[in-house]
């Protein structure tokens, strides 16, 4: 026996170490491939994990439910150097509830990592800080509530301190911040120091003289005194953006100065000698001019912020331009008069001194047209190539004059009201009055609009394998590559509705241009862009278009390789209206077209014919009708499309993608995307016409199944996305020739058990440079899926979010559990003996409680007459003594009134009166002396013929709760043994108040036996009565006063 015990520890402690092995060293967190760096964030984390290893420098716990960091929890990674818990708790007003939480960091927390030098604490509401490491270089506290900073914080080396946002409106302190002299004068390295949002009054002093940036934004300062910053000579980053704010236009809460006054500057506010500021925020301080020599001590400013203030007149008339020779970038957005409108823009003379400015923006400054005294000046910039005049109600703008900017490279007039109607460009330099639509005035945000995107293929978590075939772009990317640093005008959303050929006189150099949101309506025709000699890129999406003409865009033919016509539905969709994209054929250098969104669903082309294009972006139509109708008229809609790699057909309303439609496709196609359509059937078999493809999408459609044989892939297949579908089932053999695969993505499906001999080949013992995604699925835990624990734990194959959302959704006690969790060692030992013993368990666990519903009393009852005859007792029929008394009456002999009515009304009424006496039995007159009272209760009981039950809820506990004397309940018990032993009933009640709690019992015994129920008359005349009743009660026989309706049951 002892052998059989040793060998069975002997096979556990040997499954210990490969049972340890296959844990994640960190979970349930991820690290990175050479275990440095760790990461718990966006984890419902009570607690932080305990980790051991000398390797890890880089630690993040942000966004999780920590409340408490312990003196000993970084006692295992004692070689830390980065640590990051940010956002654990935000601060009471930012908070998406209410619940109270506050982060506890104990004093001696850091205490084991001497190495720590990059600490960030942000958004953890901490009141106090606990002992700091000298290490630490970067100390990020943004968000807190540390308002009234006093002791220094120890650590001498340090460098960045974030302070931003720990007293302001949404995290109120109700008192300035304070920060102590004291604690600057250790801070002898620090660069960084953001101070924004703090409630500040006034610039803080003693800031150390190693500053190279200060934020000091969104605070209340009112003033700059002379010299301020004068101690801080590498100051090269001061912000001082939005203390005295401008609140006609502002977008959140605005606190403006005193009487709306503007922040305070003196001439020598920026004095210091060497100054080396480069970059000066003044953004939303209500400023309306500058003293004389505010920038002249400022000689290697190079970027200025003087957004959001009232500088309308001084950028008219302003010398302070002469202060600025080394300026490059100037931001004068958002300076409009209030309530008012410049009629042309007039710029100072000065600004011209600003020979090195590079880029100027002049957004929301609200102006009709340009002068020519202001083409002038911009033409003295010699170096100016951004210009931005978004949103200013330009009405008209002689794009001749940009011969003056040679070196410009990108105008921005979007947003703004220009028409180019014939009859407006007929009058040469200047409008007197153009279009003047109110309503194209939209509250725009203050960044420039990025280039419209259509939404293409794109993965989350994608490894550099994935991502380095160059066949999968978004139309921003096309916009860099070929309009950075180009020429580029940008003149969306505007009232150009009708384009002619004088719209673009000027625009000769122009590479790329920008016409979206524009409405423009019209039928294309040769000529129209023909001015447009270098045009490389346009932008015609969100207007109405027009493409039936053959020769439209042809004179672009030359250059055009970007055009962008999405969202041009318009004409699309009336009824029985004909279309035709033959155009496409003259432009031998177009690469990349885009028809997204245009709801095409017939009436058109029954094939596009190009040499040159190689993206086609036909999302949001209606393939679903083309390829649906009789005669498969569009069978070969995009076969003619001979160079063709990539092809986006998402969002087509597919339910099916038949044979002869894929393999109509151009086969030198490499990247088809077929995402968010409905499609519950693909033909897998017939994948191999499209010999070369490597990236097919299929994610965000109804799939449910995959066919059961083999499948041939082609060659270089890399990438198959088939997330967001229906799949619960992958076949043995569907990815065995799948030899290429690289890129799997299975996520958000409906998988319960994964066999590994299903996945591709290279996944199965891949590497980081592979890729299966997996989370989101409906994975079972039990034996049946055993290999899918093991393969999670040893595989290198690179797996997101494998120790976040890859859980189990079936047993249901393990749902919700992370697969790493479960052990199944149990699968593998004992696995049917378990199953056996459990199945008995369940068995008995079943049956007992049933067995006791059932039968349980009656057991009862035979063990206790076993027990009773083992004891010598007899059974009650055995006691053949006659009856003593004819009925033994039970009262409360603690409530007086009780002992009243029984004495002076109950017994005098039975005993001494009426034409039959009966012989009762009285608890204090009858009962035997000397005798128990058990025993007693026990004659009384079974020499009696009827028991009557006196009942009265008039006595009460201490807390005014009903109660019952003992007596009386002992005694109904007996009576009802008696009902079961004897088969008789004797009960007979008497209720002596007129409102008596509702009962069970009581209830129940009214329907059943009503005559042995009765309640004492208030009514004196209704006594005798009552009376009759109580005679005829104890007379007869229960069992046959039953109600015969519902006493069958019971019987």
């Amino acid at each position: 026996m002892m052998d059989i015990f040793q060998k069975v520890v002997l096979l556990i402690l040997g499954q210990l170490p490969l049972l340890i092995a296959r844990i994640p060293p960190f979970f349930p967190c991820d690290n990175n491939e050479i275990a440095t760096e760790v990461y718990c964030a966006h984890r419902q984390l009570n607690d932080i994990p305990f980790f051991t290893s000398i390797n890890v420098t880089f630690l993040d716990l942000s966004h999780t439910k920590i409340r408490k960091m312990g003196q000993h929890k970084f006692s295992g990674i004692q070689n830390l150097i980065t640590l990051k818990m940010k956002w654990n708790c935000d601060p009471k007003n930012l908070r998406t509830n209410n619940a109270y939480c506050r982060v506890r960091i104990e004093k001696d927390a850091f205490r084991s990592l001497h190495n720590l030098t990059y600490l960030y604490l942000a958004g953890n509401s901490l009141t106090m800080l606990p002992w700091l490491p000298e290490s630490i270089k970067v100390l990020d506290l943004e968000s807190n509530c540390l308002f009234n900073i006093i002791i220094p914080f120890g650590t001498p080396h340090l460098e960045q301190l974030l302070l931003t946002k720990n007293c302001y409106y949404e995290n109120p302190c109700f008192q300035s911040f304070y920060i102590h002299e004291d604690v600057y004068k250790e801070l002898s390295h620090l660069k960084n120091l953001t101070l924004g949002y703090n409630n500040l009054t006034s610039i803080p002093v003693g800031l150390p003289a190693s500053l190279m940036t200060l934020d000091l934004k969104e605070n209340t300062i009112t003033e700059i005194p002379e010299g301020a910053f004068a101690m801080l000579p590498n100051l090269e980053d001061l912000n001082l953006g939005w203390n005295c704010q401008r609140c006609d236009h502002a977008a959140h809460l605005c606190f403006p100065c005193p009487n709306n006054a503007s922040l305070l500057l003196h001439p020598n506010s920026f004095y210091a000698i060497n100054s080396s500021v480069v970059y000066l925020t003044l953004r939303g301080n209500s400023l309306n001019n500058f003293p004389e020599g505010l920038f002249l001590p400022l000689t290697n400013l190079k970027w200025l912020d003087l957004s959001d203030n009232y500088l309308a007149h001084t950028i008219r008339n302003g010398t302070f331009f002469t202060e600025l020779k080394q300026l490059t970038w100037i931001n004068l957005i958002y300076n409009f008069q209030p309530l008012g409108k410049f009629h042309d823009l007039i710029l100072s003379p000065h600004l011209g001194n600003v020979s090195n400015l590079e880029t100027l923006l002049l957004s929301g400054y609200f102006f009709g047209t340009m002068s020519e005294q202001s083409i002038v000046v911009l033409s003295r910039l010699k170096q100016l190539k951004i210009l931005e005049m978004r949103m200013n109600f330009i009405s008209y703008f002689n794009m001749r004059t940009l011969g003056m900017l040679p070196s410009l490279s990108r105008l921005d007039l979007s947003q703004n009201i220009l028409s180019y109607l014939p009859y407006n460009v007929s009058h040469g330099y200047s409008l007197e009055k153009g279009s003047q639509d109110s309503i194209v005035f939209r509250d725009y945000s203050d960044l420039p609009m990025l280039p419209v995107s259509v939404h293409m293929y794109q993965t989350e978590s994608e490894s550099d394998m994935c991502r380095s075939n160059m066949t999968i772009f978004e139309m921003w990317h096309f916009n860099q590559k070929f309009c950075q640093n180009k020429f580029t005008i940008d003149l969306s959303q505007n009232n150009v509705i009708f384009l002619h050929e004088d719209v673009f006189d000027g625009m000769e150099n122009v590479v790329c241009l920008n016409l979206s949101y524009n409405y423009a309506s019209q039928a294309l025709r040769g000529r129209l862009f023909s001015r447009l000699k270098s045009l490389v890129y346009l932008d015609m999406s969100y207007n109405r278009i027009d493409l039936y003409y053959r020769d439209a865009f042809s004179e672009l033919n030359k250059t055009l390789k970007v055009l962008d016509l999405s969202h041009n539905e318009y004409h699309f969709r009336m009824m029985g209206m004909g279309h035709r994209i033959e155009f496409i054929q003259s432009l031998s250098n177009m690469e990349v077209l885009n028809l997204a969104n245009n709801d095409i669903s017939g009436r058109i082309d029954p094939r596009l014919s190009s040499s040159s294009v190689q993206y086609m972006y036909f999302s949001g139509n209606r393939l679903d009708i083309m390829w649906e109708e009789e005669g498969q008229t569009y069978i070969n809609f995009f076969q003619d499309l001979r160079k063709l790699i990539y092809l986006d057909i998402s969002q087509n309303r597919l339910h099916s993608v038949e044979q002869p439609i894929l393999c109509n496709l151009p086969v030198s196609l490499q990247a088809l995307t077929i995402s968010n359509n409905y499609l519950h059937y693909f033909p897998w078999l017939s994948l191999t016409c499209l010999g070369n493809l490597s990236h097919l999408s299929l994610s965000g459609n109804h799939l449910s199944y995959l066919p059961e044989s083999v499948t041939e892939f082609p060659p270089d297949f890399s990438l198959l996305d088939l997330s967001n579908n229906w799949i619960s089932h992958l076949p043995g053999q569907f990815f065995s020739r799948a030899e290429s695969l690289q890129c799997l993505y299975l996520n958000t499906n409906r998988l319960v058990v994964l066999n590994l001999q299903s996945l591709p080949p290279l996944l199965k013992n891949g590497t980081s440079h592979q890729l299966l995604t997996l989370h989101h699925n409906h994975f079972s835990c039990d034996c049946y899926n055993s290999g899918l624990e093991e393969f999670l734990r040893t595989s290198t194959t690179r797996i997101p979010n494998l120790t976040t959302d890859v859980r189990c959704e079936f047993p249901e006690s393990l749902q919700g559990k992370s697969v790493l969790t479960v052990d199944q060692s149990n699968c593998q030992i004992y696995g049917g003996l378990v199953f056996l013993l459990s199945t008995i368990f369940t068995c008995a666990f079943i049956a007992l409680p049933l067995l006791r519903h059932l039968y349980g009393w009656d057991v009862w009852y035979c063990l206790q007459i076993l027990w009773a005859g083992c004891k010598g007792y007899l059974h009650p029929s055995a006691s053949c003594s006659p009856k003593q008394y004819d009925a033994f009456v039970v009262f409360d002999t603690n409530n007086q009134a009780v002992r009243d009515w029984v004495y002076n009304e109950l017994v005098i009424r039975l005993e001494s009166s009426g034409y039959r006496r009966f012989s009762l039995c009285l608890e204090e007159r009858d009962w035997i002396p000397g005798l128990s009272c058990i025993e007693n209760l026990h004659n009384a009981v079974h020499s009696s013929g009827k028991t009557v039950f006196v009942l009265s809820n008039g006595t009460r506990n201490d807390a005014d709760e009903a109660t019952v004397n003992g007596v009386i309940r002992q005694t109904f018990f007996m009576v009802q043994q008696r009902l079961l032993d004897e088969k008789v009933d004797v009960a007979v009640l008497i209720l002596l108040d007129k409102m008596f709690p509702k009962l069970k019992y009581l209830q129940l015994r009214t329907r059943l036996c009503r005559k042995s129920v009765m309640s004492w008359p208030r009514n004196p005349q209704a006594q005798p009565l009552f009376w009759n009743q109580m005679r005829t009660a104890l007379s007869s026989d229960n069992l046959k006063l039953y109600d015969n309706n519902i006493s069958e049951g019971f019987i």
